[in-house]
Formats: structure tokens, sequence, C-alpha cells
């Protein structure tokens, strides 16, 4: 993959956080930080990648093949 936003061990923890947000452009992909229109404490496009954050929530992604019978 040559664009660094694609490869989720360049990305570190926002590849997996319900706050974070692509943002494409014409070169490249950027990861926004949702948590920063509500928490001065998160930059908007964090340096990546993200190794530890105290906003960090796992997306909840359900897999049809997770649910109960």
């Amino acid at each position: 993959m040559s664009a660094p936003g694609l490869d989720p061990s360049a990305v570190g923890l926002c590849a997996r956080c319900r706050h974070s947000r692509t943002v494409p452009s014409r070169t490249t992909l950027f990861w926004m930080c949702e948590r920063s229109k509500t928490d001065p404490r998160f930059p908007k496009y964090p340096r990546l990648p993200v190794l530890v954050c105290v906003g960090f929530q796992p997306r909840e992604t359900a897999d049809p093949g997770d649910e109960p019978d």
C-alpha cells in the first residue's frame, strides 16, 4: 500500500477508534479525530501513528456471524 493512511500499523489506534474519520485528498488519506470538535485536548489531525490516546474507544463492529440464534 503506497498511502500511509491505508496501512493500519502506520495509523495506530485511529484505525480502530470510533472517533476517527478518514478524509481523502487527491494524493493521500488523512485521519481526523472527531473528539477534537468538543475537546481541545485532541488534535483535529493527529500525528500518526497514534500509539497512546486517552480518548480511544474501539469501534463497535457487528459481524453477522456473531449474532445469537
